[in-house]
């Protein structure tokens, strides 16, 4: 690999399908139950209400991912244009169809990075990856408990 290597990130529909498929079941089986109606409305209501929600915090807030030859691992929200080092947290998921991963910056609280196969190129997704398997420091410090 290369290195230092740019990864840019988009949406992912994926997520979007589970979100609206999980919200339509929900509503169906909200409607599937004989009740009153005022209590169906409201139960579909915050359906909706919490689908919304859930669209909004997959929104990605994380425009590209620089990778480095030392382990490192920069970002770069869509609000800025400039890489900013960020510190991989421990418990990161990376499986051949979604990786998880928490960091955190110096200006910003924890958060999580959510990346799945329709986030990114192919290719670049297996270098996130293994960059993430091989590369990347992001055990505890009592590590052989």
């Amino acid at each position: 690999m290369q290195f230092p290597m740019t990864i840019g990130l988009h949406r992912s529909r994926f997520l979007d399908a589970f979100v609206v498929s999980g919200a339509l079941l929900a509503s169906a089986g909200a409607l599937a139950f004989p009740g009153e109606s005022l209590i169906q409305a409201g139960v579909l209501s915050l359906t909706c209400l919490f689908a919304f929600w859930a669209i909004r915090q997959l929104t990605p807030c994380i425009s590209a991912i620089r990778l480095e030859q030392n382990g490192d691992f920069s970002l770069r929200s869509i609000s800025d244009d400039e890489f900013k080092v960020a510190q991989i947290l421990p418990g990161a998921t990376v499986h051949p169809w979604l990786t998880v991963v928490r960091f955190k910056c110096s200006e910003r609280p924890v958060q999580t990075l959510i990346v799945t196969v329709d986030s990114l190129k192919a290719a670049d997704f297996r270098r996130l990856r293994v960059f993430l398997r091989w590369r990347a420091d992001f055990s505890e410090l009592n590590d052989d408990a």
